[in-house]
């Protein structure tokens, strides 16, 4: 499994936390029991999973503060799992570079959802990097 095939697993699991509301090992596990091809990248997605779910009240902050007009329930759960696994790299993992972070969020929601989609995910990533650039 290569690191982008990992994010997106991370992705995954974090729009089904949405509607489990499990917690990060019983998502994995969930994960795990359905697919097997994690092998290389294993502790990489545990790591992005785990860290998004611990710090997910502020990350939520954080989008609700950056999408001007929009509150989480109006998003949809794939643009939000896009932005939480975007936010989380940007902010929480300095082995990514935040390009790379944001490219990756927007390519998901493109993929998952609509080019719209992509638009306002890569437009809120880039304000928070902005910011984050800033301070």
């Amino acid at each position: 499994m290569t690191r982008k095939e990992a994010r997106e697993a991370g992705f995954i699991i974090i729009f089904e936390h949405e509607f489990q509301k499990l917690d990060a090992d019983q998502l994995l596990e969930l994960y795990y029991t359905y697919r097997s091809e994690v092998e290389g990248q294993q502790e990489y997605l545990e790591n992005l999973v785990k860290t998004t779910l611990a710090n997910l009240p502020d990350i939520d902050k954080l989008i609700e503060e950056n999408a001007q007009g929009w509150t989480l329930s109006r998003i949809s759960k794939v643009s939000l799992a896009a932005l939480r696994i975007g936010i989380c790299e940007l902010l929480y993992d300095d082995s990514i570079a935040d390009s790379i972070a944001i490219n990756e969020a927007v390519q998901l929601a493109k993929e998952y959802e609509t080019q719209k989609a992509s638009a306002f995910v890569n437009g809120i990533l880039s304000t928070i990097f902005k910011h984050k650039t800033a301070n």
